[in-house]
């Protein structure tokens, strides 16, 4: 099952996203908006690592999904930290728990593609299809 699909959209970046579980859609939501921000260039040899915690607590998926990538964005342009890892993600009732691992953002191993202002509410869905999740989020770049 591939994780996401980037639609067309006239200023902004829209991506389909899939998942198994609500735990796999939102781990393919953290790809997908990494995807959009930057690309590997090659491996850093002997990288440290930062590892973070992240909890969201929200009633609707959608907000709770919203919160994630919101809490992953503030890393990457407040802290230059981009998402290497997502070691675990917990899901239950309204609240994820996550541990990521994050790597300092240098030229020399990332490239830069597009800045993300914001994640945007606009035609923010997370819904059960079948035996599968999906989710369409559109970035503000």
């Amino acid at each position: 099952m591939k994780r996401y699909e980037f639609l067309k959209h006239t200023a902004d970046v829209a991506v389909r996203i899939f998942g198994r579980s609500l735990k796999d859609l939102f781990a393919s939501a953290a790809w997908a908006m990494f995807a959009v921000i930057l690309e590997k260039t090659k491996n850093r040899p002997g990288a440290v690592l930062t590892q973070k915690e992240i909890v969201v607590a929200e009633e609707r998926p959608e907000d709770l999904l919203k919160g994630w990538l919101d809490e992953l964005l503030f890393f990457f342009s407040v802290e230059h930290l981009v998402l290497v890892r997502i070691k675990s993600i917990e899901i239950d009732e309204g609240r994820l728990r996550a541990v990521v691992l994050l790597d300092a953002f240098d030229r020399e191993y990332y490239a830069i593609k597009d800045e993300i202002k914001a994640v945007t509410y606009h035609e923010l869905e997370v819904r059960k299809e079948r035996y599968n999740w999906q989710a369409h989020v559109i970035f503000d770049v």
